[in-house]
């Protein structure tokens, strides 16, 4: 089975959650990214996809499962310890971990259907 079209996939959706998510207008940028904000975006979102695919392929988990397991790693490693021991606001971190469960699970869902 080719991995080229759940990888694509992937990719493009997370480029689409990081287009919808810059016109909210959600979140002071007060960081200059590398290349530039999308060029940057896009090699990023490349990097992931593909640490993702090797994740899967290593492992046999399912497409949802991984993303659900990068993304409470992800949650327990940023958002408790910013509460814990930075004094971030409560709503704060929920509200990062709901866009972290999104820009994983949505993403890991595409993967998955588009791997079968």
């Amino acid at each position: 089975m080719s991995r080229r079209k759940p990888i694509v996939g992937m990719w493009f959706t997370l480029i689409a959650l990081s287009v919808s998510m810059s016109m909210t207008g959600l979140g002071p940028q007060e960081y200059e990214p590398l290349f530039g904000m999308w060029p940057t975006a896009v090699v990023v979102w490349l990097i992931l996809t593909l640490f993702f695919d090797w994740v899967i392929q290593s492992t046999g988990l399912g497409a949802v499962q991984v993303a659900v397991i990068l993304a409470l790693t992800q949650i327990l490693g940023t958002g408790v310890g910013g509460v814990m021991m930075e004094g971030m606001p409560f709503g704060d971190a929920l509200i990062a971990a709901g866009f972290t469960m999104l820009f994983w699970v949505v993403p890991g869902g595409v993967y998955g259907w588009l791997s079968d």
